[in-house]
């Protein structure tokens, strides 16, 4: 998977539960209207983590002295670094989409 169908896959899944959100806001009258604001809130949260992860694929190592420092990661630990994203991607939506569907029981 390419990083710009990852950045994609995410901005869409975020408009995507914001939209359901405000689309039973309006059918319910407002009723649950602060649960459904901190939906948006944590659908929002999720969505800036994601994009902050992938674009910044570094890893924190520590020298002799303690001291930290940023290194790009390179190769496979690339590949594992996204497509650990991608998992948290569709399992943090999918998380927020049953605490929806929860709502509207």
């Amino acid at each position: 998977m390419n990083l710009r169908v990852l950045k994609k896959d995410i901005e869409f899944l975020m408009n995507d539960f914001v939209s359901d959100c405000l689309l039973y806001n309006d059918f319910s009258d407002g009723k649950k209207e602060e649960e459904v604001v901190s939906l948006i809130r944590e659908g929002i949260a999720l969505s800036d983590n994601l994009n902050a992860r992938v674009n910044f694929p570094k890893k924190v190592v520590a020298n002799a002295k303690g001291v930290e420092k940023f290194v790009r990661k390179e190769g496979k630990e690339v590949k594992a670094h996204y497509k650990d994203i991608q998992k948290d991607l569709y399992e943090g939506y999918d998380k927020l989409f049953d605490k929806l569907s929860s709502l509207v029981k």
